[in-house]
């Protein structure tokens, strides 16, 4: 075990592990921020490997849409050489720091921010992107609707595909429910992202969700991830019944992974 990392508790229901994959950038934050990501993401990967997980998602590990290539071979030896496998990364979200999340509500991302997806992409099996689309106020804008169906169609090419995720606690965010995130992935090709975390904390009818899940009235998601609420720890320091909801939603056919995404 790494000296100072601890191994990342899975909770194990009747189902067995909650979690099947773990996310980095949040459980272990400081092993992934950028101003020393390639000495310090080899050491994040074996401590999620050593924790029992096969698989890991990041948030989009570099301060520009562009890194250099040297910090792209670098991020792209450390996940090939580990013995987990990268399905999931955030696309660029602006300046996260600041507060953006997203900025499909003003700008298109970069082609040679797809070009940096498409390598990593290449060399790891990427499945999905978290694509943030910015804040635009209660509504989803036909600017952020054609940026992101555009997105989807240029990732494509490479077999990512781009999802859409609730969210809390982001002002002027426009969605902030499941039922948001469905019609805009109909309308554009993306995939739902479903975090219980914001759910809960929007206040949203999770059993109402899980009913719609179970009678087809909306869509399985495409992946799902999971901190406990309030507070945002791991399961069973807060309120959320985590177990049971995804208990619940395996039990109506989602054969996808679920991801630890809390902090602390």
């Amino acid at each position: 075990m790494n000296p100072g990392y601890s191994r990342v508790v899975n909770p194990t229901g009747p189902d067995g592990p909650l979690c099947t994959v773990l996310n980095c950038s949040t459980v272990l934050k400081e092993l992934t921020q950028p101003e020393n990501l390639s000495e310090t993401l080899p050491t994040a990967l074996e401590t999620a490997a050593e924790s029992g997980f096969t698989a890991v998602e990041l948030w989009w590990p570099f301060a520009t849409p562009t890194p250099t290539d040297t910090a792209l071979n670098d991020f792209i030896d450390a996940i090939t050489s580990a013995p987990v496998r990268l399905i999931a990364m955030n696309s660029w979200g602006g300046d996260m720091p600041a507060g953006e999340r997203g900025v499909l509500h003003r700008e298109a991302l970069p082609t040679a921010h797809f070009d940096a997806l498409r390598r990593i992409a290449d060399a790891t099996g990427l499945r999905f992107t978290n694509t943030l689309l910015g804040a635009s106020g209660d509504a989803v804008t036909d600017t952020q609707r054609e940026h992101l169906a555009a997105w989807v169609n240029t990732l494509a090419e490479v077999g990512v595909q781009p999802l859409v995720e609730p969210m809390s606690a982001t002002p002027n965010y426009p969605v902030t429910c499941p039922w948001a995130a469905e019609d805009l992935a109909r309308e554009t090709g993306a995939g739902v992202l479903l975090d219980f975390y914001h759910l809960a904390v929007n206040g949203v009818d999770v059993e109402k969700w899980l009913t719609d899940v179970e009678t087809g009235a909306v869509s399985m998601p495409a992946h799902v991830q999971l901190a406990d609420a309030p507070g945002r720890g791991a399961p069973g320091t807060g309120e959320a019944p985590l177990q049971k909801w995804v208990s619940r939603l395996r039990t109506a056919g989602y054969r996808g992974d679920v991801a630890a995404e809390w902090t602390g």
